[in-house]
């Protein structure tokens, strides 16, 4: 039976009910959900406990850290109005405790009688499994098919125009100095370049001086959550840095932000725009998928060496 009420606790999953034809389904959303518009009047589930007005990367990363080690939730889903809801179908996910509610924050009351379903992929291949399960849970596999079959077909174009291979430093984090993790290195590869991390493997701190041994030819900041506003002011904590005049990126102005939490940070068919944005910053002739989103750094935001 096709459950007949949709409840989302996660941004992607969110954007692949919609890609999947069932919007209308859809009858509650987290906070962070914005995509596509058509959904903004759904009622709002899931609250984000962190400070929306912090702005500073080292402040709410030092937030985060507290409310984790004390064990207090990111994000809080609102029982009450689950149980009004009454889903037949809940999505969330089981990756990162820092980007949406996970199944170990719902209580059984809140359930109630509803599947949960958690969407795990760590890279693109897994991205378009989590595209397999949720239109399965919700009872269209051929459409599930169909977008799939889309999304590897844009996949396959990346890879066959790919050029000779540049080094690609990706910032998911300025400070402390995240990479980017699962995904975004396979979006990096599937280019043509080369990652400072490994396809599928977590978004981690790295020391500076790893970033200086690597040299990146090309940097690119699209921080969790952030916009192309944020990602430039993840500029400050970078060119603070010993050395940073001196990678070949910032020597040659390769520096570029782009909006993270609209086409890297999520789990569903936007990143398959922002693997199509990787290429064409990386050169390969792919068509600017989304403009507006990004843009190059200027030489004054790198710094007066620059």
């Amino acid at each position: 039976m096709q459950p007949a009420r949709i409840v989302s606790l996660l941004p992607g999953a969110t954007e692949i009910v919609s890609a999947l034809g069932l919007a209308d389904r859809l009858v509650g959303i987290s906070a962070e959900c914005d995509q596509p518009p058509s959904i903004l009047n759904r009622r709002r589930v899931s609250i984000a406990a962190l400070d929306p007005q912090e702005t500073d990367p080292a402040a709410i990363d030092r937030e985060v850290r507290d409310r984790l080690a004390s064990g207090a939730p990111l994000f809080q889903a609102d029982p009450a109005a689950l149980r009004e809801l009454e889903p037949g179908l809940i999505l969330s996910q089981s990756l990162c405790d820092v980007c949406a509610a996970t199944p170990g924050s719902l209580t059984a009351e809140a359930i109630g009688a509803a599947e949960v379903l958690a969407l795990d992929g760590r890279d693109l291949d897994g991205l378009l499994e989590d595209i397999r399960r949720v239109a399965e849970a919700a009872g269209v596999p051929d459409t599930g098919h169909a977008l799939i079959d889309t999304l590897d077909r844009r996949r396959r174009a990346v890879r066959r125009h790919q050029t000779p291979s540049r080094r690609v430093l990706t910032v998911e984090w300025p400070d402390p100095l995240f990479i980017g993790g699962h995904w975004i290195p396979d979006m990096v590869v599937t280019a043509g370049g080369e990652s400072l991390g490994a396809p599928g493997e977590h978004s981690v701190v790295v020391d500076w001086g790893t970033v200086r041994r690597f040299d990146p030819e090309i940097i690119v900041m699209l921080p969790c959550g952030q916009s192309v506003a944020g990602a430039a002011q993840g500029l400050d904590s970078m060119r603070s840095r010993p050395g940073w005049d001196e990678l070949a990126a910032v020597r040659n102005g390769a520096v570029y932000l782009v909006d993270g939490n609209r086409f890297f940070s999520r789990p569903g068919p936007a990143a398959f725009t922002g693997l199509e944005l990787m290429a064409h910053i990386l050169g390969t002739g792919q068509p600017d998928p989304a403009p507006g989103y990004w843009r190059q750094a200027r030489r004054e935001e790198l710094g007066e060496a620059a």
